[in-house]
């Protein structure tokens, strides 16, 4: 495994997309729990989301399952922040359709923290990226045509920015990938860290 740059702990399709993209040699493993117990993806947990999101990036990196200790382990979460309020993923298309409408005619913060893990040697390391995006406001007839694509599933805040099958969200200020979900920018940076570190 001498040929790969690290573990990438997730299961989003979204954050593999994106390190092949980068060009970075990875492959994958299990993630630790990234709610504690009792804790649901669905529901907006109390808390300063960014703090959250550090949270959640450290549990799953430090909790995954490194078929080699000697390759870092990347851990990720990705939160959607509106006025200070974490929104969580919708169950169902009810409950995207009432977080689009909040989020409509607004803009919101996306953050992202990035968590590196070596097991080899200990060290870890901790990035955080974010960007505002603004969500403009849909004609009814599109954002019902969104809500049928089912696109918005599995997504923080019911949707991807993305997701083509929408063009009312924009990036307004940081990177586009950081509000995918994963800042090719913030897994070089910390690879490069670990590396001075060694």
């Amino acid at each position: 495994m001498s040929d790969l740059d690290l573990f990438l702990a997730s299961t989003s399709p979204r954050r593999r997309d994106l390190l092949t993209q980068a060009g970075l040699r990875f492959a994958l493993c299990a993630p630790g729990p990234e709610y504690e117990a009792g804790g649901d993806e669905h529901v907006g947990a109390p808390g300063e989301p960014l703090r959250l999101a550090v949270e959640r990036a450290t549990r799953k990196g430090m909790g995954a399952s490194s078929p080699d200790p000697r390759l870092p382990v990347l851990a990720v979460d990705t939160v959607v922040d509106l006025d200070g309020q974490e929104l969580g993923k919708p169950r169902d298309v009810a409950e995207a359709e009432a977080m689009l409408r909040v989020l409509a005619g607004r803009r919101h913060r996306v953050h992202t923290a990035h968590f590196l893990h070596h097991l080899a040697s200990g060290h870890t390391g901790l990035a955080v990226a974010s960007a505002e995006v603004e969500c403009g406001l849909p004609a009814a007839a599109e954002l019902q045509r969104y809500l049928a694509s089912g696109q918005w599933r599995g997504k923080a805040g019911g949707y991807g920015v993305q997701d083509d099958a929408q063009s009312f969200f924009r990036v307004v200020s940081g990177r586009f990938d950081t509000v995918v979900g994963l800042s090719v920018a913030a897994v070089r940076d910390l690879l490069a860290r670990l590396r001075a570190a060694r």
